[in-house]
């Protein structure tokens, strides 16, 4: 809410379906409202995530795993790893942010 996430993600019946959920129910055991409550939550959740963030998830995942089948193709059989090592598709996008400007072009 501080970021004004809250209002900006979601629209008036979002808000008003959470905050009623909260209010009235202690567990939902309706099916059709658990499935539009966790689209909702989702929904937040991606608002909710920083740049950099969505970067790691857009490039640098997709770039670990390029890089990673290229490795095992070549016999680098301990390489099937790093398309899921968080620290690696971290110092990927990192890279690219920090890119100079036209590089590989």
């Amino acid at each position: 809410m501080r970021h004004g996430v809250w209002y900006k993600a979601l629209s008036q019946v979002e808000r008003a379906l959470l905050d009623l959920t909260v209010k009235v129910v202690d567990r939902v055991e309706s099916v059709v409202l658990g499935v539009e409550l966790v689209k909702i939550l989702v929904k937040l959740r991606n608002a909710a995530k920083g740049g950099f963030i969505r970067r790691m998830e857009e490039y640098g995942v997709l770039q670990a795993r390029r890089i990673s089948s290229k490795a095992v193709e070549w016999g680098h059989k301990i390489a099937a790893s790093w398309s899921t090592n968080i620290g690696f598709i971290r110092y990927l996008t990192i890279m690219d942010v920090n890119k100079p400007m036209g590089y590989g072009v």
